[in-house]
């Protein structure tokens, strides 16, 4: 598949995707947007993302232009675009911008907001990758705070995280993990974080200073269905150290086990009973989402008329 790009409904391939140099989201990451998982045909947890799109826009005082169902046709019109095959995964960016203002912060008078939707390739961990885990370092540089700027909205000002990512894979590690102010743990660069102690899924509260994640919910949910025990509670680094199991959860991969935590191995130093359990619950409700997507459309609508712009 081809990494395509559509701005204002406009498809072109990403290298010749464009926006103007005076938006906003280029100038200060003035924007919201959401990261979808293209399944099979379907967008995986579509209603969450777009209700989390709107509530993300509404933090920072912005509208929202399109109605969901345009943003679902305008993402279906790029995935057909990229080539995806009717069975195959797609990485789906939808970004809203601000628009353009003259050069300053001040927001008013804004106009010709962009809406972008970036489709390249899921590159979703193959099973090798998958059982080798992910290395995290606890890194120095904190979560910015939530009277600072609300993790709860989805915003294109990434700094905090880029360069917590920055520092972790300076330290060897894969991913970061960024606490509070108050030493809790939050995140991950761009995942939720679990733990696992004792047969008990672990995962700190939104109070912590952390993003609701779509990929959260459902584990929290699909847990809560097959009976195991998991709750939200205030974690602390070394909470994570002394784990069974630790693993992180993201839109696009799904759910990836922490094979080491700042060098020291987590349990055994490889994926766990409950991780790999977990894991296999979500990719099963995954497929039965776009299964039943797909026969709500029917064959032909599923598979996509392969339209380009």
């Amino acid at each position: 598949m081809r990494s395509v790009v559509s701005v204002g409904g406009v498809v072109t391939d990403a290298d010749r995707a464009v926006v103007p140099v005076l938006d906003r989201g280029f100038l200060y990451g003035d924007s919201v947007y959401e990261v979808f998982w293209w399944h099979r045909g379907a967008l995986i947890q579509a209603a969450d993302h777009f209700a989390r799109l709107r509530a993300s826009a509404q933090r920072i005082y912005m509208d929202v232009p399109w109605s969901d169902a345009r943003d679902a046709d305008e993402i279906r019109r790029t995935v057909e675009a990229s080539g995806c095959p009717p069975d195959g995964d797609a990485y789906v960016r939808l970004v809203l911008t601000r628009g353009i203002t003259p050069i300053g912060l001040k927001v008013d008078g804004a106009r010709d907001g962009a809406v972008v939707v970036v489709v390249q390739d899921a590159h979703r961990p193959a099973p090798a990758e998958w059982a080798r885990g992910l290395r995290v370092a606890v890194v120095d540089r904190l979560r910015v705070g939530a009277s600072a700027l609300d993790p709860a909205a989805k915003t294109g000002n990434y700094m905090n995280n880029l360069l917590a990512l920055h520092e972790a894979r300076a330290r060897g590690a894969d991913d970061a993990i960024l606490l509070n102010d108050r030493a809790q743990v939050t995140e991950a660069s761009t995942s939720n974080v679990y733990r696992v102690f004792r047969g008990v899924l672990e995962t700190p509260p939104l109070a912590a200073g952390i993003l609701r994640g779509t990929t959260r919910t459902r584990i929290l949910a699909l847990c809560a269905r097959h009976g195991l025990v998991a709750h939200e509670r205030d974690l602390v680094a070394s909470d994570l150290r002394d784990a069974d199991e630790v693993f992180l959860s993201s839109s696009v991969r799904g759910v990836i086990p922490v094979v080491a935590v700042d060098d020291a191995p987590v349990g055994r130093g490889a994926p766990g009973p409950v991780t790999t359990q977990v894991h296999a619950w979500f990719e099963a409700e995954a497929d039965a989402e776009a299964e039943r997507a797909r026969g709500t459309r029917g064959p032909a609508a599923a598979a996509g008329g392969g339209r380009s712009a």
